[in-house]
């Protein structure tokens, strides 16, 4: 099975614990603060590539230190930066994370080289010839977005792929527009990936069950509504189902649903049934946050345990 990841490469860079920035003039000390690759489109490799199934990755980086380190760290974990666009004189993007004990993360973006990755980066060729195919980072894609996306979902799905979605945040604000870009995207996609509170917003509805059966019937696909420490539920044509996640105790939570993404097209591809898939992805993801970034992923037969 051939698998591609198409999305966001950039930087991350973890802060903790940070309960609230320090006033105007003031300043904070925090016990660690640490850079990692590489983005979601670069999580969802790196957890492919633990497993032992390195997918196609296609983002871009800026002609930076930063982008060399993303390039190094995925090329050591075994994911081939071929398709990876080294955009000449661009900076590359970085989201910080600000986490702390007894509350969600928050995020600062600078989009860098994310805004210049378009579909002319996107082998288009290899993505044809995919099984998979999941799109990630959406929103922080800004020439990918609309008809680019729309081409790109709709020649892998022609050509047989089965494509998975994940949108991301919309770091401008939930427009209208925005969310009706993602109503035009969901009937080509056959696995729909929010968290609980995109699906509420690109819904407008409280409950996270009534907002993904919402977005199921736009899609007419499957919509897995990632829910942190509560696992995942997940509406589709043949039903519901609902995933506790394993008790864990978690270190580090930036990324989990980088992972779980990973996890699903590892379990499916690998003919795993739709419910032990979403068994496989929750697993894998409560595995991710507890452990330190330099051993985050596990292998398949870790997860299995």
């Amino acid at each position: 099975m051939k698998l591609a990841v198409v999305g966001n490469v950039n930087a991350d860079l973890l802060v903790w614990p940070v309960e609230e920035l320090p006033p105007p003039g003031a300043d904070q000390l925090v016990e660690s603060m640490e850079i990692r690759a590489a983005g979601g489109a670069g999580n969802t490799a790196l957890a492919l590539a633990a497993l032992g199934r390195p997918p196609l990755l296609a983002g871009c980086v800026g002609e930076d230190h930063f982008g060399k380190f993303i390039l190094e760290s995925l090329s050591a974990a075994g994911v081939a930066t071929d398709h990876v666009t080294i955009v000449p004189k661009a900076r590359t993007g970085i989201s910080i994370a600000f986490e702390a004990p007894g509350r969600d993360r928050s995020f600062l973006t600078f989009a860098g080289s994310l805004e210049r990755f378009n579909l002319s980066m996107v082998p288009m060729e290899e993505i044809r010839s995919s099984d998979f195919l999941l799109l990630c980072g959406y929103f922080n894609l800004t020439a990918l977005r609309g008809r680019p996306a729309r081409q790109l979902l709709l020649e892998a799905r022609s050509a047989g792929s089965l494509t998975l979605f994940d949108s991301d945040w919309d770091l401008h604000g939930w427009t209208r527009e925005a969310r009706k870009e993602v109503a035009d995207l969901l009937p080509l996609v056959d696995i729909f990936l929010p968290n609980a509170d995109e699906a509420r917003m690109l819904t407008g509805l409280s409950d996270q069950e009534a907002a993904a059966y919402r977005l199921q019937r736009i899609s007419g696909g499957w919509v897995v509504v990632k829910l942190g420490r509560d696992g995942c539920l997940a509406v589709g044509p043949t039903g519901k189902h609902r995933v506790p996640a394993s008790k864990t105790r978690a270190r580090d939570t930036t990324g989990a649903g980088d992972a779980f993404n990973g996890g699903l097209m590892f379990a499916l591809s690998s003919g795993i049934g739709w419910k032990d898939s979403l068994r496989f992805a929750t697993r894998l993801a409560s595995e991710v946050v507890s452990r330190p970034s330099h051993d985050r992923y596990p292998s398949a037969e870790e997860v299995r345990k």
